[in-house]
């Protein structure tokens, strides 16, 4: 829709023998959005952080997983010591 009203303005503008843009149609298009989203409310989200079980849950996971592979890499490597 702004594509058409765009290419609208700028050819009534041209068939005017104005330049484009100009202040006249930037008067325009800023009247026309406070006409039609003065009414629009904007519902701000409000966050809030998860309970304290939750939030430990999803910091220690990350920490366990991070552990339990760094001691996976480490036996591994240690494993394939002795066979060689």
């Amino acid at each position: 829709y702004y594509d058409n009203f765009t290419q609208c303005t700028e050819h009534e503008a041209n068939n005017a023998s104005c330049f484009w843009p100009n202040p006249l149609a930037e008067d325009f298009i800023t009247g026309i959005h406070k006409q039609f989203f003065s009414n629009c409310t904007s519902e701000k989200v409000h966050w809030e952080d998860p309970p304290d079980e939750i939030l430990i849950t999803l910091i220690l996971i990350p920490v366990m997983l991070t552990c339990a592979m760094i001691t996976l890499v480490v036996w591994c490597s240690k494993r394939s010591d002795t066979l060689v």
